[in-house]
This record gives C-alpha cells, sequence and structure tokens, in this order.
C-alpha cells in the first residue's frame, strides 16, 4: 500500500472551523461521548464480558442520532452501517470503540472487525477488495467515525478499511485526549481493572 498523508488537526482554532464546516458541534460530539461512556460504565462483573463494549456502541450511535438527527441530519443504515447523514454537505457519521485514540503515533484499531458494507462507505467502491486506498474525491461522500478509547479520548476521522480493521487516516479531528486537562476529558477510572471484552453488533446484508 502507497504511504497515505494524514492530516491531523488537534488545536481549538483548526478543529472547531473544520467541525463548522462539517456542520458539526464538538460540544455534542463530545456529549455523545460521555453518553457512551456512562453507559458502558453500567456493566459489572455479572454481566458478559462484552457487556461494556456493547452498552457503548449502542449508546454512542444513538446519542448521535439523538443530538444530531433534524432538518440537517438524517438517520441512515445504508451498507448495514448504523449512522448519520448530512445529504447537503454528503457526509456520513458512525460510532466506533477503538483501542486508542488521540495518539499520532497510532492508527486507532476498531474493537469490532468491520465488514465489507465498512470500506465500500469510505471507498465508494462497489469492489471493496480493489487496491484503492486514497481518499474519495472532492464532491464524493466522506466517511467519517466518531471514535472513543476506553479512557474517554475521542476524535472524528476518516479512516481506511482494509480486513476489517482501519489500516490508516486521511484525516483525524482530536475532539479530547480524555485526561482531564482540556476541560472535557473524562479522566482515568481508578478502579477500572481489566480492559473489557469490547463488542459492537454486526449488522448482515440479506
Amino acid at each position: 500500500m502507497d504511504p497515505v498523508e494524514t492530516i491531523i488537526l488537534r488545536e481549538s482554532w483548526e478543529v472547531e472551523p473544520r467541525l463548522k464546516e462539517l456542520g458539526l458541534s464538538r460540544k455534542k460530539l463530545l456529549e455523545a461521548r460521555d453518553i457512551a461512556i456512562n453507559d458502558a460504565a453500567n456493566a459489572t462483573a455479572f454481566h458478559a464480558a462484552n457487556a461494556a463494549g456493547t452498552y457503548s456502541y449502542h449508546a454512542g450511535t444513538w446519542a448521535l442520532r439523538h443530538l444530531f438527527v433534524g432538518k440537517e441530519w438524517k438517520l441512515d443504515r445504508a451498507d448495514g452501517i448504523e449512522a448519520i447523514r448530512d445529504d447537503a454537505r454528503k457526509v456520513r457519521i458512525a460510532f466506533s470503540n477503538v483501542d486508542l485514540a488521540c495518539d499520532a503515533s497510532h492508527v486507532p484499531k476498531p474493537r469490532t472487525k468491520k465488514g465489507a458494507g465498512a470500506e465500500r462507505a469510505i471507498t465508494g467502491d462497489l469492489f471493496p477488495n480493489s487496491p484503492r486506498y486514497a481518499p474519495n474525491k472532492t464532491g464524493e461522500w466522506q466517511f467519517f467515525y466518531l471514535m472513543i478509547d476506553q479512557n474517554g479520548a475521542a476524535e472524528l476521522t476518516r479512516p481506511i478499511v482494509r480486513g476489517g480493521t482501519f489500516i490508516a487516516a486521511t484525516e483525524r479531528i482530536y475532539l479530547s485526549t480524555g485526561s482531564g486537562d482540556d476541560g472535557d476529558g473524562l479522566g482515568r477510572r481508578d478502579d477500572a481493572g481489566d480492559s473489557p471484552v469490547e463488542f459492537e453488533p454486526q449488522i448482515a446484508r440479506k
């Protein structure tokens, strides 16, 4: 695979204008993050090992729709992906739990394998196994994931999907490091213990 140039936006002066261009609010995206993290905390030792990830995924997806769907954003399930979309801006956004967010030396990896639908949605290609790695041309749809890790770090990112995982990204918009240093982080839970097994339900097209 040819090297992929990644645009990383970290500072508020570059993050805020880009989010405005996409018709998004950082405050609302972080609210969706908070809802997902808080729902994950409902998992106890008596729940299934993958409960925290399941709760987080469902709550994060719900929150994106609850906070954004309206005049501009619509509920979207194309390609078997639970998402929201803005037809005027040609932007789609889905939720994903990842192993580590907001680390420039690491490409976030989804906790659950992504299907062929994700590859089609991102490349716009009917043949996901074809060697297309570059981002879509101007005017085509842009597909972002709101990515959060278990410590609350969050970013809005356009990944490249191959083999069921994120192998690179064309654009990463850092929303919060989750450390509490930026006023929006949740911080690391002292009683976090062993990392939960993450799970996001797979939707199979009939």
